[in-house]
């Protein structure tokens, strides 16, 4: 029973950015990478305020890179404003083990005020270790400590909540000197807070507990959701509709902000597969390579298939029992025929669409090459048109490259 079980495959990610640490800290990597014998990747998170550093710090942070890249790891630069947050999407994605990252080099009232990205990545890393070292030159040493994420993550609706709280701790220093309808307009301010930073469904709790924490603190008789006045209740109304629109149309930015940054990965996805595809030779490493990066890009399991003799499909890339979890005769049935007629079989296509897989042919020059088959672990997201017309350019960029290789190693084969 012991021989099934197979050591988890190592896998860094180092956080680089534009200070002169960075340096050392990449070297650090790259030694704990090679006594691993680890995959490791260089990242650097670009925020909106980075485009007002000094030219000679994003300078830097380009070295840092270059730097990354020289020494054999892979170079990958992301946009968002949560630095934290995208590392630990990106390592979930490519499976990484270990996070290496800087010490915080601020004041201690600095982090308590604002908090550090480096504590967020703790809080937020569940299975994925953490290292925090000051990466000096000279070290011949690992990461200086390893923190385990422990304690309780503040959710997204605890944070509206305090948010709210601010908010009525602001109105009850305004309340001697403004009029009720100034205290709105930070309660109102909350509600954009929240739905920026934490989506619509806090940001509509926020609202309707704006309303009520206006009433019973403020408006006459205060401390009690007794109402004098008619006209307060169509101020709560207002107020509440008000506070609708702002959250929908602050979470709707928020929405398009994650469509855009998910473009942006799989843009820079399509990029990698294109340059790994041009320095890879063999017909076996080219798919293994199109597997890697296409299940990296839908957030799957995917396998590739090649036609042997008498039309029998054998697999050439990939974990068979990963992709295929049932009737492996029946999804070798849809396989053969999306193999045959050069169109797309399986999961959310006319062709056998109760199937749980989705396959699609590698066709070059109306041949068909060989066949992919797609898992996604989420179906319905994946089943978008333009997740589908991505799917379909990256199968033809993988079946073009499997028709140079042919086509190169066709006369070795005649001599």
């Amino acid at each position: 029973m012991t021989d099934n079980l197979k050591p988890r495959e190592e896998s860094l990610l180092v956080c680089v950015g534009p200070s002169a640490s960075s340096a050392h800290l990449i070297n650090s990597a790259k030694r704990l990478a090679t006594s691993l014998r680890a995959k490791w990747y260089a990242v650097y998170v670009e925020e909106p305020k980075m485009a007002m550093l000094p030219e000679a710090e994003r300078s830097r942070a380009a070295d840092n890179l270059r730097l990354a890249g020289q020494l054999g790891g892979e170079t990958v630069t992301l946009a968002g404003r949560n630095i934290a947050e995208e590392i630990v999407n990106f390592a979930r994605q490519r499976n990484v083990t270990r996070i290496i990252v800087g010490k915080p080099r601020r004041s201690v009232w600095k982090g308590i005020l604002s908090g550090s990205p480096v504590d967020q990545l703790v809080r937020t890393s569940g299975e994925i270790d953490v290292y925090v070292t000051t990466g000096e030159p000279g070290e011949q040493r690992e990461a200086a400590y390893v923190i385990r994420p422990g304690g309780l993550q503040l959710s997204d609706y605890g944070t509206g909540v305090l948010y709210l709280i601010l908010a009525t701790a602001i109105c009850f220093l305004m309340y001697p000197y403004f009029h009720l309808s100034n205290l709105i307009m930070v309660y109102l301010l909350g509600v954009m807070l929240t739905a920026t930073g934490c989506g619509r469904g806090p940001a509509i709790l926020m609202s309707l507990l704006s309303v009520l924490a206006f009433d019973f603190f403020f408006v006459p008789p205060r401390f009690s959701f007794t109402v004098e006045e008619a006209q307060y209740i169509v101020t709560f109304m207002v107020m509440f509709l008000v506070a609708l629109v702002i959250s929908h149309l602050a979470a709707g930015m928020r929405q398009q902000t994650a469509v855009a940054r998910l473009q942006e990965r799989q843009a820079a996805a399509m990029h990698g597969l294109s340059r790994q595809l041009a320095s890879t030779r063999g017909v076996d490493k080219i798919l293994q390579v199109a597997v890697q990066y296409i299940s990296e890009i839908f957030d799957g399991e995917v396998l590739a298939l090649l036609p042997g003799e008498k039309g029998k499909l054998n697999v050439a890339a990939g974990d068979l029992a990963s992709v295929v979890h049932k009737d492996i005769v029946k999804e070798m049935d849809v396989a053969r025929s999306a193999c045959d007629t050069g169109q797309m079989a399986g999961w959310g296509t006319q062709t056998s669409p109760t199937t749980e897989n989705l396959y699609v042919p590698l066709q070059a020059a109306g041949t068909t090459l060989g066949i992919l088959a797609v898992r996604p672990r989420d179906p319905e997201r994946f089943l978008r048109r333009e997740q589908l017309h991505l799917l379909d350019s990256l199968a033809k960029q993988v079946a073009l490259a499997l028709e140079v290789e042919l086509m190169c190693s066709a006369p070795s084969r005649v001599t």
